[in-house]
C-alpha cells in the first residue's frame, strides 16, 4: 500500500503542473482523498509543490515539486526538492494527463480544485532574502542558491518549503490556508514538519508589500517573534 501510495504521489506532481501550463485557469490548489491520506498539489505559473499526508493526525508522508514546463502532451517537472528520495532532486519526470471540468485526472485518481488562483494578493512563489531588526533590513548574503527556503500562494492554499539544491537535502516543510485582509495576513496551518503542536492555529501577521520586498511580521506557531523579508522568485531566479 506505502509504495502504490508513493507512486501515486509521484504521479499526480506531474499531472497539474501540465495542466497549468496548457490553461492558467488551472494554476491554484488541488486536493484527493483516499483513506486516511490526503494529497495537496499547489500550482503558481512557475512551480508545483505536491504533498502527502494524514488526514487524520495530518503527519507529512511525503513531498516534492518543482518548476515545470510543458514539452508537447508530456508534462516535465525539474524537481528542486524531495522528502523521500534525494537523488531525484535535479532529476526530470515526465506524465501525460486528463482534465475535466472542475478536476484533473492522474490514472484513477481525480483531483477537485480548491482555488482557482484567482484571488489572494500573495500568489506566486517567495523567498525569503532576509530579516528585520527595527527597520532595518538585514539581507542575506546568498538566499537563492544554494540553501534555500521558498514559500508557494495560491489563491488561498500555501506552503513553505526548506531545501538545499545543490546537496539535495530536505529540512522541512509546512502549509495550509491563508487569507490577507488590510494588513493583516492570516496563515491556517493544515501540515508541518516540525512541530505537530502547530497544526490547526490560525497566526495572523502583520504584512506590507514595499519596494518588491514582503515584510512578514508576527509570533511564529512554536513561539517567539519574527520579522521577515521575502521577495518574488522571479527577482531572483535569473538561470
Amino acid at each position: 500500500m506505502k509504495h502504490l501510495l508513493r507512486a501515486l504521489l509521484v504521479c499526480a506532481l506531474f499531472v497539474h503542473p501540465f495542466f497549468v501550463q496548457a490553461q492558467k485557469s488551472i494554476e491554484g490548489s488541488w486536493s484527493n482523498s483516499q483513506g486516511d491520506v490526503s494529497t495537496w498539489i499547489l500550482v503558481t505559473d512557475q512551480i508545483i509543490g505536491v504533498t502527502q499526508f494524514e488526514t487524520s493526525s495530518h503527519k507529512l508522508l511525503a513531498t516534492f515539486g518543482g518548476t515545470y514546463h510543458l514539452k508537447g502532451k508530456a508534462l516535465e517537472i525539474r524537481q528542486e526538492w524531495n522528502s523521500q528520495d534525494s537523488l531525484q532532486v535535479g532529476q526530470l519526470k515526465k506524465i501525460t494527463f486528463q482534465k475535466k471540468k472542475g478536476q484533473i485526472q492522474l490514472e484513477q485518481q481525480v483531483f477537485s480544485q480548491m482555488d482557482k488562483g484567482e484571488s489572494g494578493k500573495m500568489k506566486g512563489a517567495w523567498i525569503i532574502v532576509g530579516n528585520f531588526s527595527g527597520d532595518v533590513l538585514s539581507r542575506r548574503p546568498n538566499p537563492f542558491f544554494p540553501r534555500r527556503t521558498m514559500k508557494i500562494h495560491t489563491g488561498n492554499a500555501f506552503q513553505w518549503i526548506a531545501y538545499n539544491v545543490q546537496t539535495k537535502q530536505f529540512f522541512g516543510t509546512g502549509g495550509g490556508y491563508y487569507s490577507t485582509q488590510g494588513n493583516t495576513y492570516t496563515e491556517e496551518i493544515v501540515f508541518f514538519t516540525k512541530a505537530s503542536s502547530s497544526i490547526g492555529k490560525k497566526l495572523p501577521f502583520e504584512f506590507q508589500i514595499q519596494d518588491g520586498i514582503w515584510r512578514h511580521k508576527g509570533q511564529k506557531s512554536t513561539g517567539g517573534p519574527m520579522d521577515e523579508a521575502w521577495s518574488r522568485r522571479e527577482l531572483l531566479d535569473h538561470n
